[in-house]
């Protein structure tokens, strides 16, 4: 099986791209995707830049250009409590948090005619909990909300503040979800924490943890894919 793997980042790909064997670079558009191999899996790792339209477009070329057959999402989060720094967070379900067509008929988040909740497969959830149990990693499965928006206040979750505890926020995952869902794929999003949301010196903590949490975040995805077994 191929598996992709996009993170947002620069620090968040570094780890995982220097750790390729047989790595090259594949140009496509103005993406560069390092393709190698880690153990027995082959591997296509993409920055994709910041937000969901960036996801979007990055998980659609590992699929429809590599033919990669799961997507893994990785990099940092927000969290809300009782989520801590130096949590990792597991996808349990992924939605968009800022995305509005009631009008039109849709639940709030849901883009019309999508499910409102995405949801990885549980085979895949599966092999995904038992290895990160045989490597010793403690994670939590969480739901993961996704918006374009840097979120440094409750306020700007309003309309899903009485289900975001224990969650995590951020800017790429229901974008994987979503096009990884569209084009027939597993995906799987997993998210280092970062910062604490409505914490007082939330930013702080960002900019102090943003690269020791991106290498972090790496580490445990290639920790991951080396480990895990795919039918």
């Amino acid at each position: 099986m191929k598996i992709g793997i996009i993170a947002a980042m620069k620090p968040e790909i570094d780890e995982l791209r220097n750790s390729l064997e047989n790595c090259y670079t594949d140009k496509q558009y103005t993406f560069d995707f390092y393709c190698g191999n880690l153990n027995s899996n082959q591997v296509v790792v993409v920055e994709s830049g910041m937000g969901k339209g960036n996801a979007i477009l990055a998980a659609t070329l590992l699929v429809e250009h590599f033919s990669c057959e799961l997507i893994i999402n990785t990099g940092i989060a927000g969290g809300v409590s009782p989520l801590n720094t130096g949590d990792v967070v597991v996808s349990k379900s992924l939605m968009y948090s800022d995305f509005d067509a009631r009008p039109l008929g849709a639940l709030y988040g849901q883009v019309p005619g999508l499910p409102k909740y995405y949801y990885p497969s549980q085979e895949l959830l599966m092999y995904v909990k038992k290895t990160l149990n045989k490597l010793n990693v403690n994670y939590v499965m969480a739901p993961i909300y996704t918006s374009d928006k840097f979120i440094s206040s409750f306020e700007q979750l309003n309309e899903i503040k009485d289900e975001i505890e224990g969650a995590a926020i951020e800017m790429e995952g229901a974008g994987v979800a979503q096009a990884a869902t569209r084009l027939g794929v597993d995906f799987i999003v997993i998210r280092y924490i970062s910062d604490i949301i409505g914490k007082e010196n939330q930013i702080d903590d960002y900019h102090e943890f943003e690269i020791e949490a991106s290498n972090r975040s790496a580490l445990i995805t290639k920790e991951l894919i080396k480990n895990i077994i795919l039918d």
